[in-house]
């Protein structure tokens, strides 16, 4: 749903923003004016507000490309980011949306899918933190860090499963683990795709001398900056984690592949002996004083089990079973 959001550090006033007809103002009725839209939004529409509000005509078409990449562009009087935000669906897989901002004088405009800045506003209409007493600025920054918020969640809810995976790999490798992990190693490339690029707008965000950025605000710039760059450890920390679940599930296959030669090769070595003494028992001929013996099968019996219990006890004393 789309909304504008006026608030001063008194005040806050909620409206919902038009989805066709007349343009929204850029300065309300308050202080700072947040018009924030809800995808998917009509281009021809979103294209004329834009020249009525005498932005850059680039910054149209930016917020009506959904597969851009995250860039940072500065205008003489506003100024734009385009990044992606993350969702895990039900089935554990990541779904991404464009996030379009634009910082100008009086507010900032976001275009976004409903539910991705739901604390921000929650948070304004609360008077919850700073937001309230700082300027436009400030607002911009919030949106940005609640986007990465939403990769915080992600990898914290990659964190269990991956633990979980490692446990199901010690106690039961199987191959719907691996196909597992190579599903989780794809969504990280996608991930990375997102997050590489992010790190360079954000970089060039921190160095701006944009005056749209206030001096007292620029530290937050920096903690942002500093997220980014610790997503991509945590990125790179997933991936190399991945590795080392597929080295492990290939260990333990070798392992239990060997654990099972190993079982067939003592019963070889015990029955051996045994095929060995059959055979010869088994020859048709004609003088063997064995077979006219009342206790010749007795005899062959218990010789069996003695070779196979002296077999069996050397083995184990040589832990080799």
């Amino acid at each position: 749903m789309s909304l504008i959001i006026d608030y001063g550090l008194d005040r806050v006033k909620v409206s919902d923003a038009p989805n066709s007809g007349s343009c929204p103002e850029l300065k309300g009725s308050e202080v700072i004016r947040w018009i924030s839209m809800a995808q998917p939004m009509d281009p021809s529409l979103l294209r004329a507000w834009v020249v009525d509000w005498g932005f850059h005509p680039h910054v149209a078409e930016d917020l009506l490309d959904s597969d851009a990449r995250a860039n940072f562009e500065e205008y003489p009087n506003e100024i734009y980011l385009d990044m992606h935000a993350i969702k895990l669906n039900r089935t554990d897989r990541c779904e991404f949306s464009q996030v379009g901002l634009v910082l100008y004088q009086h507010g900032v405009i976001s275009l976004q899918i409903d539910g991705v800045f739901e604390e921000v506003s929650g948070r304004i209409q609360s008077n919850l933190g700073l937001i309230r007493s700082k300027g436009p600025d400030y607002l911009f920054i919030r949106l940005v860090d609640a986007v990465l918020r939403l990769y915080d969640q992600y990898f914290e809810r990659l964190d269990e499963v991956l633990s979980e995976l490692e446990m199901e790999l010690v106690h039961r490798p199987s191959q719907r683990v691996v196909i597992r992990i190579l599903s989780i190693k794809r969504q990280l490339n996608q991930v990375r795709r997102r997050l590489t690029p992010l790190r360079e707008a954000i970089g060039s965000l921190e160095s701006s001398a944009h005056p749209l950025f206030k001096r007292e605000n620029r530290p937050y710039l920096r903690d942002v900056r500093g997220k980014v760059q610790a997503l991509h450890e945590r990125l790179d920390s997933h991936r190399s984690l991945l590795d080392s679940l597929e080295n492990l599930y290939l260990s333990s296959v070798g392992q239990r592949t060997n654990e099972v030669v190993r079982t067939l090769t003592v019963f070889s070595a015990i029955f051996l002996p045994l095929t060995f003494i059959v055979g010869v028992y088994g020859m048709n001929f004609k003088v063997m004083p064995e077979l006219d013996w009342a206790w010749g099968y007795p005899m062959a019996i218990v010789l069996m089990a003695i070779v196979a219990a002296s077999m069996i006890f050397w083995m184990r004393q040589k832990k080799f079973w």
